[in-house]
């Protein structure tokens, strides 16, 4: 069981791929034709929102390096992340999976169908995790939510309650984490049910389920042939110089920020004492893989070691109930 995590899940999308029909499911420039009914359907969706980001383009406008980092951002980072000839690659065609992006924000969305091994709301998740990693990575924080609801979408546009949805929860929040809409909530306890325990969702100081938004898995990082160790080390570096943000408000979303990397840290490995991050206030409590408390055999965290690091194995389990 517990060894249906993230790595599993990756492995379950490359072999998909291998054997799925390069004909997708959705054509190329789609749109609404004349005298065609527009039809929804199930979609689970995820809506991003990149922090900051108003405020980096007045920036932009003025310094020439941020400029610089703008356009590697949009040349470079966002089509590698969203694009079917970057790292959507990974997924089978089959899944549907499509990425919208339009200036400070990213939408994933993949149809729920039966025809595939998983539930879109994995395929979904583990793209959101994929893009947070990569934005992490330019010195950016994400916030977001995932809904399930009903959608229409084309290739340029998507609208629909279950789109709606993820907006409405993406807007309620303060902090940069990705939050499950009760829909979503709703979809994970019926994988759950099912058997389906994957280690990418996490409770954080609400008890409210989110996604591990840094989950240390290769795979995930921007550029799966680096090290977890040395990304997180980058993040580390990151993280530290915005706890004195001259912003009170963004300097209060890197400190929550700081609870989940110290949260990851202590879970998945002990690198050195001082990879910790330090703050003046008490950081949030984050329960890392909620869905499997760790057992004393823990060779399914192999994935998730950073090179030349040892796993934490015999750390009191945690103590969060079923949802």
């Amino acid at each position: 069981m517990l060894r249906q995590v993230a790595n599993f899940v990756l492995n379950v999308l490359i072999e998909e791929r291998r054997r799925a029909d390069h004909a997708s499911s959705f054509g190329k420039n789609q749109c609404v034709r004349k005298n065609e009914m527009i039809e929804f359907k199930p979609y689970s969706v995820a809506y991003l929102d990149i922090l900051g980001f108003s405020r980096f383009v007045e920036d932009a406008e003025k310094n020439q390096k941020k400029l610089e980092q703008l356009n590697k951002l949009f040349s470079e980072v966002i089509p590698r992340e969203i694009s079917d000839n970057g790292r959507n690659r990974e997924f089978p065609s089959r899944i549907g999976l499509n990425c919208l992006s339009c200036s400070d924000s990213i939408v994933v969305s993949a149809p729920v169908t039966d025809g595939t091994s998983f539930h879109a709301l994995t395929a979904v998740s583990i793209k959101a995790i994929q893009i947070a990693h990569a934005l992490l990575d330019m010195g950016f924080l994400v916030r977001g939510a995932i809904a399930v609801g009903n959608v229409y979408r084309t290739d340029s546009n998507i609208f629909g309650t279950g789109y709606q949805k993820a907006v409405e929860a993406e807007k309620e929040e303060c902090y940069p984490r990705i939050v499950l809409a009760e829909s979503a909530e709703q979809v994970l306890n019926d994988l759950i049910k099912n058997g389906q325990r994957f280690s990418i969702f996490t409770r954080d100081e609400r008890e409210r389920i989110i996604l591990d938004s840094i989950y240390p898995h290769q795979n995930y990082l921007p550029d799966p042939t680096g090290g977890v160790d040395e990304y997180f080390r980058r993040y580390r570096g990151t993280i530290i110089k915005n706890l004195t943000h001259d912003d009170p408000k963004a300097k209060e979303k890197w400190r929550w920020f700081a609870g989940l990397f110290n949260a990851n840290v202590r879970y998945f490995s002990e690198i050195h004492d001082d990879n910790l991050i330090e703050a003046a206030q008490i950081l949030p409590n984050v329960i890392i893989n909620y869905l499997n408390p760790q057992e004393e055999n823990s060779d399914w965290m192999d994935s998730c070691k950073a090179p030349g690091v040892q796993v934490v194995i015999n750390r009191p389990p945690n103590k969060a109930g079923l949802p």
